[in-house]
């Protein structure tokens, strides 16, 4: 989307990267693909609700995001980012996923205001400043991308001690607060010369774990200003990640992009015969209608994708029948 704004907080938002102002077995042929279900939420008290959590690679690379069930209680904002906090427990669970806790240990929550205007504040003790100072731009995003989704937090302005630290132990002035954009996981054209107009668009790609299993990353592209937005985050997606990034695309090399259009909330999308010539079985093929269907419904107006191969809807050699329109999942990296 087209942003406007000075060239100071632009700099600062691209150079800081992160809106600091992301196996199983076949089924039997024919059998329609759906993808995985929302998993069940484990019994809470007061009841409880999939929040979305953002924790850093083990290499401290990029901030995935997790979906956790948080208890829905007078203090889920609380209870959400106290999952961030350094615990054995937490430690523990995030390693087979190549995950670390976002928040040092010993960081508690003195204070959370949330009011009608204004900026959210968050008010930590003093532990929370002993992260890495060469990892504040995942710590300080994780935070604001954390809160980012309950509706009523736009921005956010985080306390040490009550007091607004002049500046945090990476260098980020403590006076900005941070937001409202979350750009994850940023990367910037190189032909990108002119920071007061932009187009950001949000692709996804996929990081193996320790266990085995995929996760998906979002990335956030920031481009020359263009009008159309689907095509041009569909093209992104497609040109696949960058080298050296840790992260990979199952979709295959040189499938390109024949025609997009919007029918209502339905988005049509055609694409070349090389989307046929995946690797991986079923996982490959999960996860290249993740990556795609992901990316996708991130737009505006977009709530399905009906997929088409040359023209033509198709079945997938593991008996995937894409003849109807497909959804995202409902739930994504769960744990």
């Amino acid at each position: 989307m087209h942003r406007t704004i000075s060239r100071f907080l632009a700099l600062f938002l691209l150079l800081l990267a992160l809106a600091i102002c992301l196996p199983g077995c076949a089924d039997p042929p024919g059998e329609p693909f759906s993808l995985p279900a929302e998993p069940p939420l484990p019994p809470e008290p007061g009841g409880g609700y999939l929040g979305t959590l953002y924790y850093p690679d083990n290499e401290l690379r990029f901030l995935v995001p997790v979906q956790r069930a948080i208890p829905e209680t007078e203090t889920v904002v609380r209870n959400t980012l106290e999952q961030l906090v350094e615990t054995p427990q937490l430690e523990k669970e995030l390693k087979p996923l190549g995950l670390v806790p976002l928040l040092p240990e010993k960081t508690v929550i003195l204070g959370i205001h949330i009011g009608e205007t204004g900026p959210a504040r968050v008010d930590f003790n003093s532990p929370f400043l002993q992260y890495d100072p060469s990892a504040e731009r995942l710590v300080l995003g994780g935070l604001l991308c954390t809160l980012r989704q309950f509706p009523q937090v736009e921005q956010l302005k985080i306390m040490v001690e009550g007091d607004s630290p002049e500046k945090f132990p990476g260098g980020t002035p403590g006076a900005i607060p941070l937001g409202p954009e979350c750009l994850l996981n940023l990367e910037v054209d190189d032909a990108l010369d002119d920071y007061h107009n932009y187009t950001a668009v949000t692709i996804y790609f996929c990081l193996p774990t320790p266990q085995g299993r995929t996760l998906y990353v979002p990335v956030t592209r920031a481009l020359q200003p263009v009008e159309e937005h689907h095509v041009a985050a569909l093209k992104e997606l497609l040109d696949g990640p960058r080298k050296g990034s840790g992260l990979f695309s199952d979709i295959p090399p040189g499938t390109e992009l024949i025609s997009l259009h919007l029918e209502e909330e339905l988005a049509i999308i055609d694409l070349s015969a090389e989307l046929l010539t995946y690797e991986g079985g079923r996982t490959g093929a999960e996860n290249m209608l993740n990556q795609i269907l992901l990316t996708l419904v991130r737009l505006e107006g977009v709530g399905k994708v009906q997929l088409l191969v040359e023209g033509e809807k198709v079945t997938l050699p593991e008996g995937l029948d894409l003849s109807n329109p497909l959804e995202p999942p409902a739930a994504c990296n769960y744990f």
